[in-house]
């Protein structure tokens, strides 16, 4: 189920949309649950996409290596880069969780208003016919969830959101 909110002539609505079928939608609009069939689907946006790149400075030294290391002839393991599910920058990234891959959510493990830990199971995405485990990224309640089992998502979609104990 997505949830949308719309301002139609000062008049502020939120809905709630589930896809049942192809071209068959259960809209819930204050209260009051809708089945709408979709007749007609036209891209309205039929700009012209032009890609831009932009190069990245490759250093030319190589990193230095430690000297416990060099002593056992082996080069040191580069450390990985680690971000937290959902770290988005502008400090929210730990208030929610974002796919980090297109896939299909497969269990949803918490509830609205669950406690949560860091490292806890939150939900399950199937990408590539491998089951991913989404976990926790810090202690904290879920404030709300944003897909439903079965639901096929995009890389970066927001998946649920964390609040505070």
């Amino acid at each position: 189920m997505r949830r949308y909110t719309l301002t139609v002539n000062d008049s502020t609505k939120v809905i709630e949309v589930e896809a049942v079928g192809t071209n068959l939608f259960r809209v819930l609009v204050d209260g009051q649950l809708v089945d709408v069939t979709l007749d007609d689907h036209r891209d309205l946006a039929h700009s012209a996409v032009t890609p831009a790149i932009t190069p990245r400075t490759v250093p030319t030294e190589r990193p230095p290596v430690t000297p416990t290391a060099a002593a056992a002839g082996t080069a040191a393991a580069p450390t990985p880069a680690v971000r937290a599910v959902g770290a988005s920058g502008g400090g929210a990234g730990l208030n929610r969780m974002t796919a980090p891959m297109p896939g299909v959510v497969l269990r949803i493990d918490g509830a609205v208003g669950a406690q949560v830990h860091r490292g806890d199971t939150v939900l399950v995405l199937e990408a590539m016919k491998m089951k991913n485990e989404l976990k926790a990224p810090r202690d904290g309640r879920i404030a709300e969830i944003y897909v439903t089992e079965g639901q096929q998502v995009q890389y970066g979609a927001t998946l649920v959101r964390f609040e505070e104990h």
